[in-house]
């Protein structure tokens, strides 16, 4: 038997005592320590959460369908709901004047059925207007009742390895790649975009991401205004004389915490029997480095972007002009170790316009194209009614400052101030032309500053369920704001004074 009493084994009684107390606190410390979930946009987003090959790091809603209604395992099913109010005074497009506001209502529902290592998803949305705005109304604002997404996915998380996994789809779906600034679900805009075809996904989890697509770009219907306000019913099709294809390779930690992505994407437009185009030939590529934030530390992004090949000045001209465009964005950040977790954040965007617009094949075109941009909202606010800023003829710095009194609240303050990138093209969308969407084109006193847009925007997590959005943003109208012309010979419409704009939220998942 062991005797206590010696003065050795007292010692050791002692230390086995005390240290089993220590690793039994520990343990009770990391059970208790809550698990950090990434927070999930503001918009139907359940079939993003559930990555086949690297799991799920966003917080399941705590009222949801699967559990509710006791689904097998192998059945998952959700609901959402977003509704949004906007208001903007003041406007600064072409052709409009006064106030206006809008009613965004966007209903979501998505099932997937897992057998083995097939997935079978779908996803049916209805995006709609509950108030309609005087400003005008399109597709980007409506789509009732419609097939985002129906596809087949095989997964296999050692497919080629211990560790290396693969997942393809085939079938219409969403496709997210990088950043985001050039392919991915517009998350602040009541609709979606949507491809049909098949996507390759190839990943060692720990160093690196390959994924390839080959796809014909879905288009949203009906698209006369008459049809949308009155909410008339039309399905979504493909444009079948357009492909886009690409292909994107991501590194983690190519050194001291810093990851790489580098892509190709070509885009082969062309006519479809109800859907004319701009013919747009384009090779995009790009490449971006990030380090991720973490708290006593700087963070940095830097993404440049180009862009080559033909396109035409609008959807009737007969001319193919030549194509030469670039983007450039840069951030850094810095995170603060204190209270409300502050992050800092200088940030400057520039994509380029064209020196000389015009209809004639001698012109060339350099006005940068973002394809299928969905995360503008991040870089350049709230789209929707408001949107003034585009990654199309810009050069603008500006800064954003984060803050998080909680886990459950978060506030933005961001400020920019915008130039053109170039004074002789127009300020607008990327089809830059009198055919076009409203814009306001330049005058001989117009000159290059738009002008300066400061925001706050606050966000409250009633639960994983339940989320709360809000927004304000003051648009300080510059030269180019306030005496750029409707069209080159046109009349300008737009008032003098400055704009602002309002919008407050719900989303709810389950």
């Amino acid at each position: 038997m062991l005797n206590l009493n010696h003065k050795p084994c007292q010692s050791f009684f002692k230390i086995s005592v005390i240290g089993f107390l220590i690793i039994s606190w520990n343990a009770v410390k990391a059970e208790q320590q809550p698990i950090i979930y990434a927070k999930a946009p503001m918009a139907a987003f359940a079939s993003q959460m559930d990555d086949a090959l690297l799991g799920n790091k966003y917080a399941k809603p705590v009222w949801n369908l699967h559990d509710s209604l006791g689904l097998p395992d192998w059945l998952s099913a959700s609901v959402s709901q977003r509704s949004r109010f906007e208001s903007l005074s003041a406007t600064f497009k072409a052709n409009t004047s006064g106030s206006d506001q809008a009613i965004s209502l966007q209903t979501d529902l998505w099932l997937q059925a897992q057998v083995g290592a097939f997935r079978f998803t779908t996803e049916l949305m209805d995006a709609r207007l509950g108030k309609s705005p005087k400003t005008g109304i399109s597709n980007n604002q409506v789509d009732t009742a419609d097939f985002i997404q129906g596809y087949i996915s095989w997964a296999d998380k050692q497919a080629l390895a211990n560790h290396i996994g693969v997942e393809i789809k085939a079938g219409r779906q969403l496709i997210i790649l990088g950043s985001g600034r050039l392919i991915s679900n517009p998350y602040f805009r009541n609709t979606t975009n949507t491809f049909t075809g098949a996507k390759i996904r190839i990943l060692d989890a720990n160093q690196w991401q390959l994924n390839t697509f080959v796809a014909m770009p879905v288009v949203r219907f009906p698209t006369t205004a008459f049809a949308l306000v009155n909410d008339s019913h039309q399905f979504d099709q493909e444009a079948t004389h357009s492909l886009f294809s690409g292909a994107l390779f991501e590194k983690t930690n190519l050194a001291m915490g810093v990851n790489g992505e580098a892509y190709l994407y070509n885009l082969n437009e062309a006519d479809s029997w109800n859907y004319p185009t701009r013919k747009r030939q384009y090779y995009t590529p790009g490449m971006r480095f990030y380090s991720k934030p973490t708290k006593g530390q700087f963070d940095f992004q830097t993404e440049t972007m180009g862009q080559f090949g033909t396109v035409r000045y609008n959807t009737i001209s007969t001319q193919d002009q030549m194509h030469q465009a670039w983007a450039e964005h840069a951030e850094i950040g810095y995170s603060f170790t204190m209270p409300w977790s502050p992050r800092l954040m200088l940030e400057y965007d520039y994509a380029s316009g064209s020196k000389n617009p015009g209809t004639s094949a001698a012109f060339s075109d350099q006005r940068f194209d973002s394809l299928y941009d969905g995360t503008s909202v991040i870089d350049f606010g709230p789209t929707g009614l408001y949107g003034p800023f585009q990654r199309s003829n810009i050069s603008s710095p500006g800064y954003k400052l984060n803050l998080a009194p909680r886990a459950d609240l978060q506030f933005t303050l961001q400020q920019r101030w915008v130039w053109l990138a170039s004074a002789s093209d127009c300020w607008g969308a990327a089809a830059c032309s009198s055919a076009g969407t409203l814009v306001l084109q330049p005058t001989k006193n117009s000159g290059s500053y738009v002008g300066e847009q400061l925001g706050v925007t606050g966000r409250y997590d009633f639960n994983s369920s339940l989320n709360f959005d809000a927004g304000w943003f003051y648009l300080f109208k510059g030269q180019f704001a306030k005496q750029g012309a409707a069209t080159v010979n046109g009349t300008n419409t737009v008032p003098g004074i400055d704009s602002q704009y309002f919008y407050v939220q719900s989303q709810l998942r389950f």
